[in-house]
């Protein structure tokens, strides 16, 4: 597990306050997708729990408390996420949670929990947290990771010491990408597509989202120019990733928006797309195109609430079909 070029002032950061004494009981790890919080929440675990870090606070990886670890079997740790995809953090888990954190580290040093996504959690078991987070157990650190910190209750925010992961200047992560993928002109696209997020430009990279895109920008021509239907649109692109799509059309609509404000400066999330989503710019009008981008924003926070995907979808495009004037593609 390594330390990521942009994870350092953080990593700086909480060895200054571990160093002094002053690691806060509960932190909240927030920010995009694909900056690496989880992998920097069990960083931080792993080497709370080292029974001989290095100079830099790192595990050491020889001793028996990394062992355990690496293995999954230290008893000092524990993470929290839901039981199966889609599903929600329950009560029961933060109530054994609460039972497990309660008693003494058997190794003497520290207990760690880590709960991802802490959004995830429904109600109940977000008010069993609280009870922990009013009452901390003595050497214990709880972690709490979310993309959408938002969603968290105001009361569970206010009692974490909050770490916000923020994208940083290409300049900053492009190093580090084109060394995983060893093409630059890759490697600048899907950092650009990834909204600066190494991780998730490094995971794009691996699959055919590239092809996928230009597949939803077929469909998406079609929709506005007419071509296609709404309600059957929505139909076939239920076969694929709803989040994904959403999130996809979404940055389709910032980057109009920008064209429509900044024109030629404008930097863009796709820019190899400029000419069409310029075109696009150019004749719908500002006010649309920030309301529909406002549109899908609220569906993407819908999605959590295990809405109707049908009817989300169509929701979405039975308003944007049948334009004015065609598309160039």
């Amino acid at each position: 597990m390594l330390l990521y070029p942009w994870h350092q002032v953080h990593w700086r950061t909480l060895q200054q306050r571990i160093a002094a004494q002053r690691l806060p009981h509960a932190l909240l790890f927030s920010g995009q997708a694909g900056l690496g919080k989880l992998d920097f929440a069990r960083l931080l675990a792993h080497s709370l729990l080292c029974e001989q870090v290095d100079a830099k606070g790192l595990y050491c990886g020889q001793c028996n408390s990394c062992r355990l670890f690496a293995a999954q079997t230290h008893p000092d740790f524990q993470p929290v996420q839901p039981e199966s995809e889609g599903k929600d953090i329950v009560i029961a888990q933060i109530r054994e949670l609460l039972d497990w954190q309660a008693k003494t580290p058997q190794y003497g040093r520290a207990k760690v929990v880590i709960i991802e996504p802490a959004d995830r959690m429904n109600i109940n078991a977000a008010n069993a947290l609280l009870k922990t987070l009013e009452e901390p157990a003595d050497r214990a650190l709880l972690i709490l990771i979310s993309d959408r910190p938002s969603s968290l209750l105001p009361t569970i925010r206010s009692r974490c010491q909050q770490l916000p992961f923020i994208a940083q200047p290409q300049a900053e992560v492009l190093p580090w990408l084109v060394g995983e993928l060893g093409d630059e002109n890759q490697a600048r696209l899907l950092l650009s597509i990834s909204a600066g997020a190494p991780l998730r430009a490094l995971k794009l990279s691996k699959t055919d989202y590239l092809q996928r895109r230009a597949a939803f920008l077929d469909d998406f021509a079609a929709l506005l120019n007419g071509d296609k239907e709404p309600i059957s649109l929505a139909a076939e692109w239920l076969k694929h990733a709803l989040p994904e799509l959403l999130t996809l059309l979404h940055s389709w609509y910032i980057d109009m928006a920008r064209l429509a404000v900044q024109g030629s400066a404008a930097q863009l999330e796709h820019p190899d797309l400029r000419k069409y989503l310029q075109a696009l710019s150019e004749r719908v009008d500002l006010a649309e195109i920030l309301r529909r981008q406002q549109q899908l924003q609220e569906a993407l926070q819908r999605l959590f609430g295990h809405p109707n995907p049908s009817l989300l979808l169509e929701e979405l495009l039975l308003g944007w079909s049948n334009p004015p004037k065609k598309l160039p593609r």
